[in-house]
């Protein structure tokens, strides 16, 4: 039985693992995954985690959304940003949306050399 407390007690702390948080602001906290960070030349590969607090609804199934997982991109030398997937998810873990590209066909999008994401993943390069 003390086995079992002292395990969900150590939950919380091994549940947030290597997210760190970038950006908070009252309608959503934004964290970066450390341990998913890849490197390749002038480019990163992340995981992004943006736990949603403003009670949104998804505009289809009127659903309230929770939390929205994002793979993605970084070009740290021309500061642009790319999608490649994006996973939207509603109360006990449901499904909602999930889309996904390959990097061939990814929309790059600048991104602004104070942006809290791009100083997280390219140190303000």
């Amino acid at each position: 039985m003390l086995g079992i407390a002292v395990c969900l007690l150590a939950a919380p702390g091994w549940a947030n693992g290597p997210w760190e948080v970038v950006l908070e602001t009252p309608a959503e906290v934004v964290a970066v995954d450390r341990s998913s960070l890849r490197r390749d030349t002038h480019r990163v590969s992340f995981r992004e985690r943006r736990s949603l607090r403003g009670g949104q609804l998804d505009a289809y199934s009127q659903r309230p959304l929770r939390e929205v997982l994002v793979k993605r991109v970084i070009d740290c030398r021309t500061r642009r940003i790319a999608t490649l997937s994006n996973a939207v998810f509603s109360n006990d873990d449901a499904l909602v949306e999930h889309r996904a590209v390959h990097l061939s066909d990814a929309v790059w999008k600048s991104v602004r050399q104070d942006d809290p994401v791009f100083r997280q993943v390219c140190g303000g390069s």
